[in-house]
């Protein structure tokens, strides 16, 4: 008996333990806060939803709008997805708030039905809010596709007058044109000959090697190479505009001067640090 009487002593002194040790049931919110948080799930889902549409309705636009009218379109659709997120964070956030509050005054208990409306609010909040953010991306690829298809107006740049019938003259064309003296005194004034020929009297005494420039892109002299064997020994030596003119012939065009082969290999040799290369 002895044993048995041990173990009824026990259970008559856990029995109090455990009625000490037991957790005491947290109160519920009162039914007036529980009606606003569920309003306020209610009122954020809608917000959510209403967000939804209009970045969808802005998506459209998008799709159909071009260039800056399609960047706003899909700037408008982020902005609604952004609401829409924060609505559906607002509705999540109500519905919780329905919960147990361990410190809040005994209220009336929160009806089953009640908790389900407000979790079926915020979760339809939550896919307002991503149906809203498909909408911006879907708004964001067609201002992108907008963008790219959009056909780019070609500025005015002041481009010269040229045409095939007036042709321009490149600067590697000219680089390679060569240098014919008339043998004339080089005191006499250049004119331009009116002749269809070239005179048997003229004569072939250098190239055009390059061309330098000022700090404004004005053509200021020549680079000539008078002598050598295709451009080796050649002497290089700087011409001014007005040393040498550019004149067409029959189908033949070169640059012409009054001076002699012998008096341009008088000139100094060309110092290639007066220039920037």
């Amino acid at each position: 008996m002895k044993p048995l009487v041990i173990a009824a002593t026990t259970l008559a002194l856990a029995v109090p333990a455990l009625a000490q040790t037991e957790t005491t049931p947290p109160a519920e919110l009162p039914a007036e806060q529980v009606e606003g948080a569920a309003g306020t799930t209610e009122n954020a889902a809608g917000a959510a939803d209403a967000a939804a549409e209009q970045a969808e309705e802005a998506a459209d636009r998008a799709a159909d709008e071009s260039g800056a009218a399609a960047a706003d379109a899909a700037e408008d659709a982020a902005q609604a997805a952004d609401a829409a997120s924060d609505a559906a964070n607002e509705a999540t956030g109500a519905a919780a708030g329905m919960g147990v509050a361990p410190d809040a005054p005994p209220g009336d208990a929160i009806p089953a039905a009640e908790a389900d409306a407000a979790g079926g609010a915020a979760d339809d909040a939550a896919n307002a809010a991503e149906d809203a953010a498909a909408a911006a991306n879907d708004a964001a690829d067609a201002a992108a596709d907008a963008a790219e298809e959009m056909p780019v107006t070609p500025p005015d740049v002041n481009p010269p007058a040229i045409s095939e019938a007036d042709p321009g003259v490149l600067s590697s064309w000219l680089t390679s044109r060569r240098i014919w003296t008339t043998n004339q005194p080089s005191t006499t004034e250049w004119t331009d000959p009116a002749v269809e020929e070239r005179p048997a009297e003229w004569q072939d005494i250098a190239k055009v090697n390059d061309i330098v420039l000022d700090d404004s892109g004005q053509v200021v002299g020549y680079i000539a190479d008078i002598g050598g064997f295709l451009g080796i020994g050649a002497k290089k030596v700087l011409l001014g505009v007005d040393a040498i003119h550019l004149i067409t012939i029959g189908n033949d065009t070169f640059f012409a001067t009054n001076y002699t082969k012998a008096e341009l290999e008088a000139l100094p040799d060309f110092d290639q640090k007066t220039v920037r290369q």
